[in-house]
């Protein structure tokens, strides 16, 4: 079978909303990186991913359009991605909305099996579908607490932030000194009766505050009064890490190597 008949294999499954073929045809590394030490294959975490929405959106399919192979191999299309919100996904639950959502596609073959990118989108576009799966606060709301006490996969929220798969360079990790908070509040907002949707901890001093969504920015502020540049998020035990210089995110495994 060649490289074509297996990629209109893949996109006549995913059109008839089998996403557990996924696992079979997408390949261990990412579109533009090499998964790091340890961490799982790259068809493994789009798969996981994949089916934890399927669960959520039973009727969920992938429509590939307007497929078209370039000199150097590699095949552009256009995925939508179509169902009805029915089920809890990740702590929220369903709406009943049809949700529907439309992203460029590159693809390169990997040996038998292939390698995904989603092209061209902006952060706003990537929030647009976890608004639409109400996985954050309408816009009116973001500096307001959460309305479903959201479990994010880390993968996910470092797709939606990035837009891509592999860290980003970072020459501040090793600033790191502190890993886990003192506190559960923000105490400034606290001292002004003002309340927060998240909570960020500083890894560089342990100073806790509020997000960059959150009316007051406290985190923000400490980073542009101090120069620290580097923290994790400590809402509903979250562990993944920002830096602010580099525009770098990482999930929790990095605090368990930092300790």
């Amino acid at each position: 079978m060649t490289s074509t008949d297996r990629l209109a294999n893949l996109a006549g499954q995913l059109r008839a909303g089998d996403f557990a073929s996924l696992r079979d045809h997408l390949a261990d590394e990412f579109y533009a990186s090499k998964r790091g030490p340890g961490e799982p294959s790259a068809a493994d975490r789009i798969t996981d991913l994949a089916l934890d929405l399927k669960a959520a959106l039973p009727d969920l399919t992938a429509v590939l359009d307007d497929l078209e192979t370039h000199a150097d191999g590699h095949v552009t299309a256009t995925m939508t991605l179509r169902g009805t919100h029915r089920n809890e996904l990740w702590g929220v639950p369903g709406s009943g909305d049809v949700v529907e959502w439309t992203a460029p596609l590159s693809i390169r073959a990997v040996g038998e099996r292939f390698a995904f990118g989603i092209d061209g989108t902006s952060t706003a576009d990537r929030v647009g579908l976890v608004r639409k799966l109400r996985l954050v606060n309408p816009p009116d709301e973001m500096d307001q607490p959460p309305r479903f006490p959201v479990v994010w996969p880390e993968f996910l929220l470092k797709l939606v932030f990035t837009g891509q798969a592999a860290d980003r360079p970072c020459s501040h990790l090793d600033q790191i000194a502190v890993t886990e908070p003192s506190t559960s509040v923000c105490e400034q907002c606290v001292a002004s009766g003002d309340v927060w949707p998240a909570l960020r901890m500083c890894l560089v001093c342990g100073f806790v505050g509020c997000c960059d969504t959150s009316k007051n920015r406290h985190m923000a502020k400490h980073h542009e009064e101090t120069g620290h540049p580097i923290f994790r998020s400590i809402r509903n035990d979250e562990g993944w890490v920002w830096c602010y210089e580099d525009d770098a995110f990482f999930e929790r495994s990095l605090l368990d190597r930092a300790r």
